[in-house]
């Protein structure tokens, strides 16, 4: 297993387990944390576990499942399955305990054991549409 690929392991395993501390030790100090669907961008440590730690209290059961990590000793791949149920505020708006479940796939790039970019690829659509949360087009 490649430097990079036990990095994102490790970062994803640390979420699942809101081990919020684990997952800020992930990330490099200047990293770059974009989530593309969405367009929210977070810079540095602290940033990426406040937008984290905010989707994780609208989504107390939401986990995350690796599927396929392609590799090489700096940038890491992987495909991922997502899921969770909307118990709490969710950008403004009140709890509607309806679920989720996305599929994506995330990149990563590591230097020094740390993630120093990364990016989150999913369909935000067919995540609002779940949420009830879609304009109808």
């Amino acid at each position: 297993m490649s430097d990079a690929e036990t990095v994102l392991r490790s970062y994803f395993d640390a979420l699942n387990k809101r081990e919020y501390d684990a997952v800020a030790g992930e990330f490099a100090e200047d990293c770059e944390y974009v989530s593309v669907a969405s367009g929210a961008r977070f810079s540095g440590p602290a940033s990426v576990v406040h937008g984290l730690r905010e989707f994780s209290e609208a989504f107390p059961d939401w986990r995350v499942e690796l599927g396929a990590v392609i590799s090489s000793p700096t940038i890491a791949a992987a495909e991922w399955r997502t899921s969770g149920t909307q118990d709490g505020l969710f950008r403004g708006r009140p709890a509607t305990g309806f679920r989720f479940r996305r599929d994506g796939c995330a990149v990563a790039e590591v230097a020094d054991g740390r993630i120093t970019r990364y990016r989150d690829y999913y369909d935000r659509v067919t995540l609002l549409e779940q949420l009830g949360l879609a304009p109808v087009l």
